[in-house]
C-alpha cells in the first residue's frame, strides 16, 4: 500500500509539472458585438512582466491565408496578471473605457480567424486560417459572431488547435464588456 501511495504522489507531482502555469500571453476575451463593438483582450498569466514588442495579432478575413489586418504591439511592458485591450475606435463607451488602444485589427467578423503571434510563433488562435465557416464558428452555447467570449478560468495558456480552443470559452451576450 505504501508503494502505491508513493507512486501516486510521484505521478501527481509529474502531472503538476506538466500542467504548470502558462509562460506566455494568450487571448483572454474576444468581443464581436453589434456594429463596431469589437475588442480583443490579451492576458499575461505569468509571474513576470512581459515586453510586448515582437508580439502581433493578425486577422485572416473570409477564409484567407494572408493576413488582412495586423496589429503590432508597442514597445510597452505588460505587468504580470494584467491585460492589454485593443478596441474598435467606434465602439461604445463601456468598451472604449477599458481599452488600452484602438486599432483596425478589430475589423473582424465571426467568420474571420484571429491569431496571436510572438515573432513567428503562433501562441493562440480563434477560428481556422484558410477556412471560411460561413457565418461563424460555434463556441459552446454561442458563436464567434454577435457574442462576447471569455476564456474559462481553468484555461492557463493559448491554443493552436481550434477544435480544442472552441471548447475553452464562456459565452456572454453581445456587447458585454
Amino acid at each position: 500500500m505504501k508503494k502505491l501511495v508513493t507512486l501516486l504522489l510521484l505521478l501527481g507531482t509529474s502531472v503538476a509539472w506538466a500542467t504548470g502555469p502558462c509562460s506566455d500571453l494568450y487571448i483572454s476575451e474576444y468581443l464581436e458585438g453589434s456594429s463596431n463593438n469589437k475588442a480583443l483582450e490579451i492576458y499575461n498569466p505569468t509571474s513576470a512582466a512581459i515586453n510586448l514588442s515582437g508580439y502581433a495579432i493578425k486577422v485572416y478575413n473570409n477564409g484567407g491565408i494572408t493576413p488582412t489586418n495586423t496589429f503590432n504591439f508597442p514597445n510597452k511592458t505588460l505587468a504580470a496578471g494584467d491585460v492589454y485591450v485593443i478596441a474598435n475606435s467606434q465602439a461604445i463607451v463601456s468598451i472604449l473605457g477599458v481599452a488600452d488602444t484602438t486599432g483596425t485589427v478589430t475589423f473582424f467578423n465571426g467568420d474571420d480567424a484571429v491569431v496571436l503571434f510572438k515573432n513567428t510563433d503562433t501562441l493562440d488562435i480563434i477560428g481556422k486560417v484558410g477556412f471560411d465557416p460561413g457565418t461563424n464558428w460555434v463556441v459552446g452555447t454561442g458563436a464567434t459572431s454577435e457574442y462576447t467570449l471569455v476564456r474559462k478560468n481553468t484555461i492557463q495558456e493559448g491554443q493552436n488547435n481550434w477544435a480544442v480552443g472552441a471548447t475553452e470559452w464562456d459565452v456572454y451576450a453581445q456587447n458585454t464588456a
